[in-house]
């Protein structure tokens, strides 16, 4: 099972989505878009390296 930690919560992938839309983070055209090309924006227009990154400054995916 996949699910992302951010900022101290966890989220199944379409939960993350519809979070970081409520959180203004994302705009609603994020819905239907794949999960890991929404964090990648998200990052790429904020400058953070997702290499490096940890769960407070942008999701991180957990498998589990």
């Amino acid at each position: 099972m996949v699910r992302y930690h951010y900022k101290g919560g966890s989220f199944s992938p379409a939960r993350l989505v519809e979070h970081l839309i409520a959180a203004g983070e994302a705009a609603p055209g994020a819905r239907g878009m794949d999960v890991e090309d929404v964090i990648d924006q998200i990052a790429g227009a904020n400058g953070i390296d997702r290499a490096t990154a940890d769960s407070t400054e942008i999701p991180v995916r957990q498998v589990s």
